[in-house]
């Protein structure tokens, strides 16, 4: 039983994981040629459409939900990325 529900779960998790990822990598080179910069502002705005248009056939509250997951998490990722940077110029800023 669990190996079939291991498989069966797996390929959809794939699947969800898969469309997500290429979500994210069109928005983000879409994004980063429009602006023609390359920085943290392209990956938080691609998280953000990324939910936004995954959760769309749950209408404008499903999607403002998914912008809201999609723009924490790559809010957090953005702020683990840039910690040892902001960690410096905080302390030269005590100094």
């Amino acid at each position: 039983r669990i190996l079939n529900m291991v498989t069966r779960q797996g390929a959809l998790w794939a699947n969800t994981l898969g469309s997500l990822a290429l979500l994210y990598s069109a928005f983000g080179v879409v994004i980063e040629k429009t602006r023609g910069a390359e920085d943290d502002l392209n990956t938080i705005a691609a998280g953000t459409l990324t939910g936004m248009l995954y959760k769309s056939t749950g209408g404008l509250r499903g999607a403002a939900r998914g912008g809201a997951v999609g723009l924490t998490l790559t809010g957090l990722y953005a702020l683990y990325n840039n910690w040892e940077h902001m960690k410096g110029s905080m302390a030269r800023q005590s100094l």
